[in-house]
């Protein structure tokens, strides 16, 4: 991203997706196998699921409980981590709710946060009841009550033409945050050390115009970090430059995600970013090699997948930021978020 849109800090536009000839079926017949929690009270609620690329093992981070599997849902290891103490008669709940398998060269390790403290632990990636060492009350990383934190392991260098990272980068912990408005003590998206999870650069939330904003899933492709957000019964895709060098990511943009067949289903709860495989790639005329993003979008009491091209998602983000700038109708100005270089313009709607 060139120095001359660094300025825009939010707007929006739409896309949406439409796919022919999607057949659907029962969940239950696409069931492979099932993980059920073997403990006395299994319902306890999960709140995050990673995924470890190499051995293919599953880390669940759960109420009072971590999960490691392996890739057949069996179960390999559990942590207990504990219920809260008593405090002015109300009871903390001791949630897991940020869990980030660390799998680069310099290491190897899982990062689980949350809990009674509010604090994060470096765990063994290969047996996550070896809790490596505490980090100590980070307040920054996983929000408070049942508002979630999403975060992801990327390397931040520049990139060649294929978005490779070169070599000489260092990697950071991206983590997003739910929740927000003014007076909000905490950060919206943080760039944070994989050695002490301090931030290195941050959007404050106090910017956020109220506390709707629920950060869902987070992913990084290429040269940018995606999140993705659910507010006012609607789903944002935030961009950042990963690399970005200004404080506070001055270069974050959005645009709204839509998922209209057959209905709306308006909520975000998962995605991924991947290539289109052979049947796909030939229902949307597009190369088998040409990357997409998923998206699981729910509604009660209905759910759908929706795909995107990335590089329509890509397009959409360039001519939102272009549109910002001129005053175009793809500029939508926005009252989400004060300091947004859109909010005050006369745009075409």
């Amino acid at each position: 991203m060139t120095n001359s849109v660094l300025g825009v800090l939010l707007i929006q536009m739409m896309i949406s997706c439409q796919i022919g000839s999607i057949q659907s079926a029962p969940l239950s017949s696409y069931l492979v196998s099932s993980f059920t929690s073997p403990d006395t009270d299994s319902k306890l609620p999960f709140n995050h699921i990673a995924i470890n690329n190499i051995t293919g093992d599953i880390y669940i981070g759960a109420r009072e409980r971590l999960y490691q599997l392996d890739s057949e849902l069996t179960l390999k290891e559990t942590v207990d981590t504990g219920s809260c103490p008593l405090l002015n008669n109300n009871r903390f709940v001791n949630d897991n709710k940020l869990i980030v398998p660390v799998v680069i060269p310099q290491n190897y390790k899982l990062i689980t946060c949350g809990g009674c403290k509010n604090d994060c632990q470096v765990r063994n990636l290969a047996n996550i009841s070896l809790d490596l060492f505490n980090l100590g009350n980070t307040d920054e990383v996983a929000a408070k009550g049942d508002q979630p934190s999403v975060g992801v392991v990327a390397l931040d260098a520049d990139f060649d033409s294929r978005g490779v990272g070169k070599a000489d980068g260092l990697f950071y912990l991206f983590i997003a945050r739910s929740g927000g408005g003014p007076g909000s003590g905490f950060t919206f998206i943080s760039k944070n050390s994989l050695v002490d999870i301090k931030s290195q650069q941050n959007i404050p939330a106090n910017i956020l115009t109220d506390d709707s904003t629920r950060s869902k899933h987070i992913i990084s492709y290429k040269n940018f970090i995606y999140v993705f957000i659910s507010r006012h019964e609607k789903t944002y895709l935030g961009r950042l430059c990963r690399n970005s060098l200004d404080e506070d990511f001055e270069s974050y943009t959005e645009i709204e995600l839509q998922c209209t067949r057959g209905g709306s289903q308006n909520i975000i709860q998962s995605a991924y970013i991947g290539p289109a495989g052979s049947q796909l790639a030939e229902s949307m005329n597009i190369n088998t090699t040409d990357d997409l993003l998923y998206a699981v979008f729910s509604s009660s009491p209905s759910s759908s997948l929706c795909v995107y091209k990335m590089i329509d998602v890509q397009q959409s983000f360039e001519d939102a930021i272009l549109g910002c700038i001129l005053g175009t109708e793809t500029g939508i100005a926005n009252s989400f978020m004060s300091g947004s270089k859109c909010e005050e313009l006369d745009l075409r709607t």
